[in-house]
Formats: structure tokens, sequence, C-alpha cells
């Protein structure tokens, strides 16, 4: 059964005095009480419900500058000491190091919406019922559709966080998330692969076969699959693609620790123009519709809004404490992770503000480029240089999508492309934690397989 915030906030401050006892400088306490219930598709046939419980504990201890860190996944007092034990044996055998720290306490704003009292009620059978819905509303769209996977997720989430410093902070919530991925089949021809994700803290929002259709539309409208000509010409990517192609760099580049490591083109460039005017990036845990929202990071910080770019500018990279401490700055809220390992940097909500035209116009604009639904390859984060296969495009030409395409090779540089986006779409669609739009870019390789 699922813990309560002040029980599990005790069990925290537990193990925090045990670990000051026992001669730790500074500790930390990071516990977790979830449940989940979970039906997943496989072969376009839905499997059993399964419902999972699990709790834990992460031990941060830090002694003489050395940091010692240990986990149990019960939470049980003499399971918590022993883990406490652990981790300050651990610190006295590591290597000390001057920016090992534990943050101060911080006023936190608790946000609201991220916990649905409704969701308490729900079961697993509930779960089943949604899979089964996604199935039929896909394989019911045309006898072509073939669901290859598929997932209906809900949990609730206690977690809560307590140091020697005084930090101490517990927070609830519900999610509710799916997806299906698959292809059509007519005979020898075989459609791209198309993903579809959705997701929610609020059971009235759960909107299944909504995702199944457009997933179902999709693979459908991809079958008939030609080659194109080589050329240079222009992407328009969706949000799946840019979640595929864009993101991971452009993440990687803000992230503190790889700044800090050299492995950031974008070291040493704050204030400096990094994309096109028209781009702004923002990564908001404060922005409960998103399924990242909390009020609070992985070591007690309370979360706000950062501006990463804005209208092209750089303006923030992302840091948790000990990597604040190294820059001499204020953490900005993104320690991440879980019970399992010492906080790392990562980031929440990352929220791509919207453009002024819709999709159809965007691409109504593209004289000869490709619609990139789905993009596998190898992009360096470093120097953001890519190349790999369309998974899932069509041919633009003259303003109209002609047919799906095959065979098809895209290459460029991702800082590049960051500076030659010429078009970003109002709509937009939420993958995971991000909500993105379609994102229109020149100058792009394509080949022709």
């Amino acid at each position: 059964m699922k813990m309560s915030e002040n029980d599990l906030l005790e069990i925290c401050h537990i193990a925090v005095r045990k670990a000051v006892e026992l001669g730790a400088d500074e500790a930390e306490a990071y516990g977790v009480s979830a449940v989940e219930r979970e039906a997943s598709i496989e072969h376009n046939d839905v499997g059993v419900g399964i419902f999972h419980e699990e709790s834990g504990i992460g031990i941060r201890i830090l002694k003489n500058g050395a940091l010692g860190f240990s986990s149990v996944n019960m939470l049980r007092k003499d399971d918590v000491n022993v883990a406490v034990d652990a981790a300050v044996r651990i610190a006295s055998w590591s290597l000390p190091d001057v920016y090992n720290k534990l943050p101060k306490p911080s006023q936190i704003r608790r946000i609201s919406g991220v916990l649905d009292p409704a969701a308490f009620q729900f079961r697993s059978e509930d779960a089943l019922r949604h899979a089964v819905e996604m199935l039929n509303e896909a394989t019911g769209f045309d006898r072509r559709v073939t669901v290859d996977s598929g997932v209906f997720n809900a949990s609730l989430v206690t977690d809560a966080v307590a140091n020697s410093n005084g930090v101490e902070c517990t927070e609830s919530m519900s999610s509710f998330s799916w997806y299906i991925m698959g292809m059509a089949v007519e005979g020898a021809d075989v459609s791209s692969f198309d993903f579809q994700f959705d997701g929610t803290h609020h059971m009235k929002d759960i909107a299944v076969t909504g995702t199944a259709h457009l997933f179902a539309e999709n693979v459908v409208s991809s079958l008939g699959s030609k080659k194109c000509d080589s050329f240079k010409g222009t992407l328009v990517l969706s949000p799946q693609a840019a979640v595929e192609l864009v993101l991971p760099t452009l993440l990687s580049s803000v992230n503190s620790n790889n700044v800090q490591k050299g492995r950031s083109k974008f070291a040493g460039k704050l204030g400096e123009e990094v994309s096109c005017r028209d781009l702004s990036i923002i990564d908001d845990a404060t922005w409960s519709e998103g399924l990242a929202a909390s009020s609070f990071d992985r070591e007690g910080v309370p979360h706000r809004l950062i501006s990463i770019i804005d209208k092209g500018l750089l303006k923030s990279y992302l840091y948790n404490t000990y990597t604040a401490g190294k820059d001499c700055v204020d953490s900005t809220g993104h320690a991440a992770g879980d019970e399992e390992s010492s906080p790392r940097v990562g980031e929440t909500n990352i929220i791509i503000n919207p453009g002024s035209k819709k999709i159809d116009d965007i691409i109504s604009e593209v004289k000869k480029g490709v619609f990139v639904t789905r993009f596998s390859g190898n992009v360096n984060p470093v120097s953001g240089d890519f190349s790999g296969v369309v998974k899932g495009g069509q041919l633009i030409l003259n303003g109209e999508k002609k047919h799906s395409l095959k065979e098809t090779m895209i290459a460029g540089n991702i800082f590049d492309m960051l500076k030659n986006i010429s078009g970003i779409s109002r709509d937009r669609n939420k993958i995971f934690n991000y909500i993105l739009p379609y994102i229109r870019v020149e100058d792009i390789s394509v080949t022709s397989g």
C-alpha cells in the first residue's frame, strides 16, 4: 500500500538523523512510494493488467568533502539503517571534492493540479479497458493497421526529501499516459512506423481513442512509399521527429555538467545568438499540465520557470547544487534522478513557444522538401553532426505532400539547423514531458538510396 506523505517524510528524517549520529557532516534522504497499474498491447493483442507497488530510499552522505551513497528498496527502519551505515562507510573511502554540498532550505510553492483524488479509485481493469479501447480504435479504422506495441499506464507516486540543513518537502502526484506504435500492411507494401503518445494527471482527460485514431491515419496514409531524387532542401519536422533528432543534442548542450566538462558547443555562449530569432524554449516544472510537473527537484530545491533560449539568445544552463557550486551560481532546480542514485542534472517540462502559422500553411510554402515524422540515425551531441534514415516521411513538392518515402537519408548539423529554422507552427503536440510544434528547417541534405 502506498505510503502517506507524512510517513514517508518521517522515514527520511530518521535516515538523516542516523547518518549524523554516525558522523556525517551533511546527510540527505530521498524517499519514494508508488503504485502503478499497466496494460500493454503486443502484435494486435492486449495482455493482462499489471499491478506493481514499489518503494525505496536513497541516502547521500558528505563527510570531509567526500560523497557516499547507498539505497534500499525497503522502507523498514532496520533496512534504512543498513543503507545509512553503508553510505557513511562509502564516504570514508571516497576522495574529497570541495563542490560536494547539500542545498539550504528555500520556500517552496506547492503547485496544484498534479494529483487527481479520483486516481485512488483507478483499478487494473480500468487500465486494461483503456488499452482495449486504444487497440480497437486503431484496428477498426482500417483492416490494414497493425499495432506492434502500446501501453496504458496509471501511476500514483509520493516522494519526499529531507536533509541535515533543514530541507524537508514532500509531494504526491497522479499520472496517466499511453502510447501506440505500429504500421499498416497491404500485401508486400509496408508503411512507415508511427508512434503517438499522450498523457495527463487527471482521469477525466484520458483520451486514448484520439491518439489511436491519429496513429491509424498516419500509417494508412504512408502506404505506397517511393524513392525520391537526392537534393538539398527543406525539412519539416513533426514534434516526434524533433524529439528524436533535435532535442537530445540541444538539452545535452545546456546541461551544466556537459558544459563544465567541455562536452557542449554552447559553453561560454550565454547571451549569444544560438538559433533563429523565432525560437524560444523554456523549462517549466511548475506548469501543472506537464507530465514532469513538480514543486521541487531531486534535492528539494524549488522549481521555477527557466528560459533556455529566448528569441534566439542562449539565456541559461540547467544546474543542480553540485554544478551550480562550480560556477558560483544558484541551482536552477534541475537535480534529477530516482532513489537508486545520487542526483544528476536533468530537464523537466520542455516547452517550445508556438509560432503564428498552421502546419498546413508552413508546408504550403515549401518548394521541395521532406515532411519527417520519425528519424533513426546517429547524432553527435557535441559536434551536432547527424545522419540517418527517414523512418516516416513524405515528399513535399510545390507546397503539397506527394507520397511517402522509402530508402531516404538526411544529414546535417543540429546547431546549423537551429539557425536555419524558417518556420514554427502554432500547432503543438505533447511527447512525454515535451510540448513541441512542427519545425521547418532549410539547407538539409536529402539522399535517396
